[in-house]
């Protein structure tokens, strides 16, 4: 089996994080290696707070998995705050120069607690450019970038953008893919069920998608058509994967 790393938080209820991660990257045939960013208390519809991992033992983490593994992809999560995600980026680029990174940009938990209450947009330019795709809904991305174009933002900060569409009204969630080449669309209709855990889904369901050698155009949208099925697989707050 191919191999791929999450850098997240553990979520009890494994609805989202770290458990969830890997359950989502084992679920395309892809093997979940996981680093420890925090630990939650939490359930599928309450948050109570987070204690977070020292970085040193983050670093530590990465560093006995890259003494066994070849790793080529990983994807960031739940993390304390930018600085820790910017040492992270560069310690993982010293691992593999060629390391491929999807950020997921958790800002706030579905039960309203909030991380990240001031962006370093200094640090947060730095670190996008060593970032192959950032993957925030509506909402995270205006608390990142503010009112700019979505598409200025990826000439400026030199990474690929998936905007999520899951916040937005309509009977549509259309998720937009923007490049420095080209704009993609796409779309599905809205599910009258919701889920915990959905960005967190997503945006691991893209990195196994890239780890299988896909381009990212389709990554995106075979991910948007799992989470559909996600989303449906039952009527419960916690999705049921599709082995």
């Amino acid at each position: 089996m191919k191999k791929a790393l999450t850098i997240a938080a553990f979520d009890p209820s494994s609805g989202a994080g770290i458990t969830s991660d890997i359950k989502t990257m084992e679920a395309h045939g892809v093997y979940g290696l996981g680093v420890c960013t925090g630990v939650t208390v939490q359930n599928d519809v309450k948050f109570k707070y987070v204690s977070w991992i020292e970085k040193s033992i983050i670093i530590q983490q990465i560093d006995v998995l890259f003494e066994r593994f070849e790793i080529d992809y990983v994807k960031i999560g739940l993390v304390e705050n930018l600085e820790t995600i910017a040492d992270i980026i560069f310690h993982l680029k010293q691992k593999n120069n060629q390391v491929c990174i999807v950020w997921d940009p958790i800002l706030k938990a579905s039960a309203g607690f909030e991380f990240h209450n001031k962006i370093n947009l200094n640090l947060l330019k730095k670190n996008c450019k060593n970032i192959y795709l950032i993957t925030p809904n509506t909402n995270e991305f205006e608390q990142l970038f503010g009112n700019k174009n979505p598409q200025n933002v990826v000439r400026e900060y030199n990474c690929n953008l998936l905007l999520k569409g899951g916040h937005t009204e309509g009977d549509t969630v259309v998720d937009i893919l923007f490049t420095n080449h080209k704009i993609h669309h796409t779309k599905q209709l809205r599910s009258k069920r919701d889920k915990h855990g959905t960005g967190c889904v997503l945006s691991t369901t893209i990195l196994t998608k890239l780890t299988q050698g896909k381009s990212l155009p389709d990554a995106c949208r075979e991910a948007q058509d799992y989470i559909v099925r996600f989303i449906n697989s039952n009527d419960s707050h916690l999705g049921h994967h599709d082995y």
